[in-house]
């Protein structure tokens, strides 16, 4: 089988301009999460955005004051993300170059969609273990049952692999692999969302 995660880069790589222009303003109701999750961090804590793409919130966050690295795939979007002045990791969101301990915060919106179901857990583990404890994981993904690939909207031939996620699912596997989820709740663009804010338990 074509290596899923391979593809959906490559597939990055080709529409990022057309991908930041789309995604640079969201809705009120993303904003207020995301702003949620900045208040629960400490002035000028570590947060690290994985699938930072563009680095629209990662830019974000830095104006805030907080010291953001994003983390990408795609050598495009980290060239995006770059220009805006956020500091770029290219590298693998399901075990990201990151050391143990060294986030405040961690913060992934429409990544985890393309991890295989089948490696959610250890993805969410290695996330676990880059936060210190105490720290705080704010996640978004999209809500559904099984893997596809999509074509890419208004780009023909290009195609992208989702995983689509049970809430109940991944709120029991953030739970035993040591987050206390602190709220949920699910929104709706042009596809159902679940948005999470979770501490990483105190050892």
């Amino acid at each position: 089988m074509e290596d899923p995660i391979a593809r959906t880069t490559a597939t990055y790589d080709r529409i990022a301009p057309a991908f930041a222009s789309r995604s640079e303003n969201p809705d009120a109701a993303f904003r207020a999460f995301r702003a949620r999750f900045a208040a629960a961090l400490p002035a000028g804590g570590r947060v690290a955005d994985l699938g930072c793409g563009p680095g629209r919130d990662a830019a974000w966050f830095r104006e805030q004051g907080l010291v953001p690295v994003g983390v990408d795939r795609s050598a495009a979007m980290g060239v995006l993300a770059a220009d805006r002045g956020v500091p770029v990791a290219l590298g693998d969101l399901r075990h990201p170059p990151l050391a143990p301990g060294s986030l405040d915060g961690l913060w992934s919106v429409a990544a985890l969609l393309h991890v295989p179901a089948a490696e959610t857990a250890a993805t969410l583990r290695a996330w676990h273990a880059a936060l210190r404890p105490g720290g705080v994981l704010g996640l978004s993904t999209s809500i559904g049952d099984g893997e596809v690939w999509e074509p890419v909207p208004h780009d023909e031939g290009l195609l992208r692999w989702f995983v689509h996620r049970e809430p109940r699912t991944l709120l029991a596997a953030l739970t035993e692999i040591g987050f206390e989820v602190r709220e949920h709740a699910e929104t709706t663009t042009h596809r159902t969302w679940l948005n999470v804010l979770a501490i990483r338990r105190e050892v």
